[in-house]
């Protein structure tokens, strides 16, 4: 299936690289993805002439940092749906509020339902047709920010499991890069891709989600761009590389912008932290891996309000009772999230109508450019 990204280069067709395609470990599922993502081992892959093996970033390698992380989010399909809609369809929103995002820790884990994230990319028509690969894939991202939240490095996990069958934990070869300041438009960067150069990506046909993916920049990890260098002078493959690399997460980048200000937004999530404490005694009395506390994020966008008055001693007549959608508000320096509610008066009928909250459709194009 051919994806909608591209890198300036003619002639390129490709697909997304599967997020399931690539080496990993294989672990018995059900567990969360923060949990099967610590517990791998060491990741070798065979040199080109097959003699000797090189150790390449793997996700054993960030074991310790996802057990050490303050703050482990995993989304719920609710809260994840509401992101990406906002990301992909309601970007300009997003856009308009970054200023106001910081990170809001040094270290944070955030995991999601691909399958939800896909299917509003597809719903939203910002890709031609559904990733059905995506289906029962969990995908994870560990974030290191700066001291002021405002730049991070992020590294992504994905883990593809149905039923009982066993998961494989990838790490992506990529580094994701955020700027919440922007300036990755202003810069140059003219390093090849293998020696610590950026990739930018951009989106073709909407001009909000393009101005999205200007606060973010991907680079090849040092082990793996020398892990790829030798076999890059294949001018193919080096294209190749490219697309797959990061097609496999290039549209996860907004889905987290568009959490982070959703978490920060006044109302608009409702946190349950997860102790493991009970479940982990048993587990470490069998000999096994303790499994990691977290905190459960779900939306509280659907939340209705009873219905609210305007009788505010103004000669004007209130409207018929009618349902009012949930929406972001932005004021000075706050986001909060307005529930949605009802407003009028039944006296004087009632509208019937319900709107879906944050649910949006543009068609657009990708692209992306080195």
């Amino acid at each position: 299936m051919v994806r909608p990204y591209t890198f300036g280069l003619p002639n390129v067709s490709h697909s997304i690289a599967p997020k399931n395609q690539r080496f990993g470990t294989r672990m018995s599922a059900p567990m969360r993805l923060l949990d099967l993502a610590r517990c791998c081992a060491p990741q070798l892959l065979p040199s080109r002439s097959g003699l000797a093996h090189s150790e390449v970033a793997g996700p054993s390698r960030f074991a310790a940092q996802i057990a050490a992380c303050p703050l482990r989010f995993v989304l719920g399909d609710d809260l994840t749906q509401a992101s990406a809609e906002l990301a992909f369809a309601d970007g300009a929103r997003l856009v308009g509020c970054l200023d106001l995002l910081r990170m809001p820790a040094p270290h944070l884990w955030i995991e999601w339902n691909d399958e939800v994230h896909k299917r509003v990319i597809h719903e939203t028509r910002s890709a031609a047709e559904f990733d059905s690969a995506a289906i029962g894939r969990k995908v994870g991202i560990l974030l290191r920010a700066s001291a002021d939240g405002l730049t991070a490095v992020g590294r992504t996990f994905w883990a593809d499991a149905a039923g009982d069958a066993p998961a494989e934990v990838t790490l992506s070869p990529l580094e994701t890069h955020f700027d919440l300041r922007g300036e990755f438009a202003d810069s140059k960067d003219n390093q090849d891709i293998l020696s610590g150069g950026f990739i930018d990506a951009t989106h073709g046909g909407n001009a909000a989600t393009a101005s999205l993916l200007d606060f973010v920049r991907f680079r090849f990890e040092a082990s793996w761009a020398g892990y790829y260098w030798e076999a890059a002078a294949d001018a193919d493959f080096k294209r190749r590389l490219i697309n797959e690399s990061i097609d496999a997460i290039a549209w996860d980048a907004p889905l987290v912008l568009a959490f982070l200000l959703l978490l920060s937004a006044k109302d608009a999530t409702r946190l349950a932290p997860v102790s493991r404490a009970a479940i982990n005694r048993k587990r470490l009395a069998n000999g096994r891996a303790p499994l990691l506390d977290h905190v459960e994020v779900n939306a509280s966008l659907d939340a209705v309000s009873s219905a609210e008055s305007t009788g505010d001693g103004s000669a004007r007549q209130s409207p018929r009772l009618h349902h009012v959608r949930g929406h972001l508000v932005r004021r000075e320096n706050r986001v909060f999230w307005r529930v949605p509610h009802l407003r009028g008066s039944g006296l004087r009928g009632t509208v019937r109508s319900r709107t879906v909250c944050l649910s949006f459709s543009r068609k657009t194009d990708h692209e992306a450019r080195v």
